[in-house]
C-alpha cells in the first residue's frame, strides 16, 4: 500500500493535467525518481518536499497527509479549490500565466488587482450587511490602472 504522500503526489500531478515527464523537470528531477517517489519506492529528501509543496501550491501538512483536503491548510491552495468548473478553470489559467511571469513589478500589480474583488467577496459573505465601501472601488480601479500600464510598458519594451 502507497504512502500518503505517494497517493497525494500522484494526485496533485494527474489533477493538474501533468505528464510525468513535465512535472519532474519543472521540479528539476528525472522522470525515473518522481516515479519512484509516487510508487512509494523511494522517499523524497526534505528539499523536494519543500519544491513540491511550492510547485503545487499545497503546505508540507497536507503534501504529507497529515491535512484531510486543500481546504484544511493554513495556506490557500489556488489549484486545490473547489467550485464552479469555470472560475477554477480561470483561476489557474492566470495563476500559470503569473508564475511565468519574467516580471516582478507585473507580477505585484497583476496580484494586487487581483485580491481586491476576491477581498471583497470574501468580506462580503462573512458580513453581508457591512456598509458598502466605495473607497474600495477606486482602490480597484487604481490596481487596474498600475496593472495594465505596467503590462503595456513589458510590451513596448518586448518589440523593441
Amino acid at each position: 500500500m502507497k504512502s500518503a504522500m505517494a497517493e497525494i503526489l500522484s494526485r496533485l500531478r494527474r489533477d493538474r493535467g501533468l505528464s510525468q515527464r513535465q512535472a519532474a523537470s519543472d521540479l528539476g528531477i528525472s522522470q525515473a525518481l518522481l516515479s519512484h517517489y509516487e510508487n512509494d519506492a523511494r522517499e523524497p529528501k526534505l528539499e523536494f518536499i519543500i519544491k513540491a509543496c511550492d510547485y503545487y501550491g499545497v503546505t508540507a501538512d497536507y503534501l504529507l497527509g497529515r491535512a484531510g483536503s486543500p481546504a484544511e491548510q493554513i495556506l490557500p491552495a489556488p489549484h486545490g479549490c473547489k467550485g464552479d468548473k469555470r472560475f477554477v478553470s480561470a483561476a489557474c489559467a492566470v495563476f500559470d500565466m503569473l508564475d511565468r511571469l519574467p516580471d516582478t513589478e507585473l507580477y505585484e500589480a497583476a496580484v494586487n488587482f487581483l485580491v481586491i474583488p476576491v477581498d471583497t467577496v470574501a468580506n462580503l459573505l462573512k458580513d453581508p450587511v457591512a456598509p458598502y465601501d466605495p473607497s474600495r472601488d477606486a482602490e480597484m480601479k487604481m490596481a487596474e490602472a498600475a496593472f495594465v500600464n505596467r503590462a503595456r510598458r513589458m510590451a513596448i519594451n518586448k518589440s523593441e
